[in-house]
Parts: structure tokens; sequence; C-alpha cells
């Protein structure tokens, strides 16, 4: 018998745990500060479900969202700072409110003369409970969740897609823009292009250098071909801050992708700095395709295996050659991935890879 929930995705679920994580952490701290004004535990109650669920909505649709992209790229202090303000302020709204719908059974002022006692405890625990919530999402929900409970203690085979992408003509926007200048231009870009990654349901399983690593479990990255949703949000969402990179930088960075998926180990690794990693050939495979990307002068290049197992992709998916990977006998076909701009029609889009000056500042054609 197959439930419900169990088809809710992947991202779905994260957006729910996400919610349920800030309402349980805000929640508790809400009932701690009640407990300290004295009050009957109703009031406790009632506070820890106005508060906890208001700052899980704000985390999930404000801090999370678009909008909130400004809090995620602040410096962790300003942002904490940001962020205790609103959570003191739910947390009056709450005082007030509770206050408000129980006066009919405990007509009890609302404790404003306890004001000098009760703030600086709501600072503190707000500043605990978002220092925790932050340190989750560092880690990573389902990374914390599985190092938790052992998941990987052993290694298990399962089935992923990895995809591989790194900016085009690295070395010589650092020689053009300076070390410091590059950094910050790589930070933009990945920080950019991460959450519409997390978003179609995929994880970020390591930045490296100018580029990073993502993966997707096989099944979620094949419904309605949420993997190439997932590239075509990528793009758009380099496309959206194209302008600010102008400004900042002068030059829009171009990228190249690469994607194969197949059964890979899954284990735990490390110690003091515990870690999940993935270990097989299909990770070197996804590699192999992004090189295959540059060689061939494609943004996207998609081995054989995922481009077959994909339902809706007829048009978007060309081949272009077949690539040899040492210590496999079989060759990959690679397939070049058109992506999908907003008015729903598929584009051809190469990049500049070689030649001279300013034909390697990674500037789209």
């Amino acid at each position: 018998m197959v439930f419900p929930f169990a088809r809710v995705s992947i991202s779905t679920r994260r957006k729910l745990v996400s919610i349920l994580l800030a309402v349980t952490i805000f929640a508790l701290l809400a009932g701690l500060v009640t407990l300290a004004e004295g009050h009957s535990p109703i009031f406790g109650v009632l506070n820890a479900i106005v508060a906890g669920t208001g700052v899980g909505l704000f985390e999930q649709f404000y801090v999370q969202g678009r909008r909130g992209r400004w809090m995620r790229n602040a410096h962790p202090l300003l942002s904490i700072a940001v962020y205790t303000i609103v959570v003191a302020a739910l947390f009056f709204l709450a005082i007030n409110l509770s206050h408000a719908l129980l006066h009919s059974f405990y007509p009890v002022p609302v404790p404003y003369d306890r004001l000098p006692l009760i703030l600086p405890v709501v600072l503190i625990l707000s500043v605990i409970g978002i220092v925790v919530m932050r340190a989750v999402h560092f880690i990573g929900i389902e990374t914390l969740f599985h190092l938790m409970i052992g998941t990987y203690h052993r290694p298990v085979v399962e089935q992923k897609v990895l995809v591989f992408l790194d900016i085009n003509n690295s070395t010589a926007l650092a020689e053009r823009l300076g070390a410091l200048k590059i950094k910050s231009l790589v930070g933009k870009f990945l920080f950019d292009i991460s959450k519409p990654i997390t978003d179609s349901g995929g994880e970020i399983y390591l930045y490296k250098g100018d580029g990073l690593i993502a993966v997707w479990d096989w099944h979620e990255a094949m419904r309605n071909d949420k993997i190439l949703r997932a590239i075509d949000a990528v793009f758009a969402a380099v496309r959206w801050e194209q302008n600010r990179y102008v400004a900042q930088f002068g030059v829009v960075p171009s990228f190249r992708i690469g994607v194969h998926g197949g059964d890979v180990v899954v284990s735990e690794q490390g110690d003091t700095k515990r870690s999940i990693g993935i270990y097989g050939s299909t990770i070197n495979i996804a590699s192999r395709m992004e090189e295959a990307a540059k060689a061939h002068g494609v943004a996207c290049a998609i081995s054989g295996d995922v481009a077959q197992a994909l339902s809706g992709s007829a048009g978007r998916l060309r081949q272009i050659g077949v690539d040899k990977i040492k210590g496999i006998s079989a060759e990959i076909p690679i397939f070049e991935y058109r992506e999908t701009e907003p008015g729903g029609a598929s584009t051809h889009r190469r990049w500049r890879l070689g030649g001279r000056g300013r034909a390697r500042t990674a500037r789209a054609l």
C-alpha cells in the first residue's frame, strides 16, 4: 500500500521539515519564557504555537525566499541581529494575542511591568535558537539526520544523479579581476545557483573551487524531468542577477554543466569533521561529462543513461558524441541539453572557450 505522503517531493518535504524545525525550536523557547513570567501553562502553549508558527513561516517564506536572500548573504552577526528583532516582535505579539484570547478565562493583565526581566531572556534564547537553526542549515538537515541515525554508518548502494558545474575560463577571469574580486564573483555565483538546486530537490554535495557538485535521488531527478528544470532554474538565476554581475565585476560568468547518474556507494567518512561521501564510477563519469561540455563548447552535457531515462526531453537533447572512460569497456553517449528559457523555447547556447584577451572573459554569446 502506498500512502499519499510517500508521493510528496523531496523539495516539499524539506520545506515542511524546515518549518517544523523552526516551529519546534521557537515554540520551546516561547514556552520557557512564559514559565519565567509565572503564568498558567495555557499561556505558554498558546504563546508557543503563535511564536513558533510565526518564526517557521518567516524562515521558510521570507528568509529562504528570493526577498530574503539579503539576510542569507549578510554577515552572520547582522543576520542574527535582524532575526532576533523579528523573533522578539513575534513573541510580544504572541503574548498580547494570548492574553486577548484568554482574557475571559484568565483575566490577568499583560505583564508589561516584567519586561525588564523578560526582554533579556527573550533575546538570549532567540539568539540560541537562531544559531542552532543556522547551524542545522549550514550542515544540511538531511545530512545531519543521516549522521545522527547512522543511515550510512556502513556503505549503502543507492541510485543518484550527479551534476558537476564549473565557471568557464576562471583562470583568465582571475587574472583580469584579481584575487579578491574573483573570490567575490565566485562566492556570489555559488550563492545564486545553490537555491535553485535545493528548491528542485537537489543537494549540494561539495563546493569545489569555482564550481560545485550537486546530487539528486535518481527517482526524484527523473520525476517530471526535475533535473532539467533544475538546470533551467540555475541558468535563470544567473540571468536574473546579470545586471548586478556587470555592475560589480564587469562580466557575467558563463559556466558548463556535466550530468550523469547511476549506482553509487554512500558512506560516512572522517571523524572530527564527519561527512557523507559518495564513491564509484558514476561520479567519475559525471566529471567527464563536465569536461565533455568544455571540449564540445556547450553549456550542458548529459550522459546517455540519464538522457534515455528522461521522459519529456524530446527536442532539447542532441547527441554530440561518445566518450571512452578509462576502466569502463562501454562507450558513453554524450548529449547536449538545450536550455528552456522563460518563453518556453529551447536555446542552443554555446560559450566562447578559446581565443585571446576579451574572448576569455566568460561572457555569454
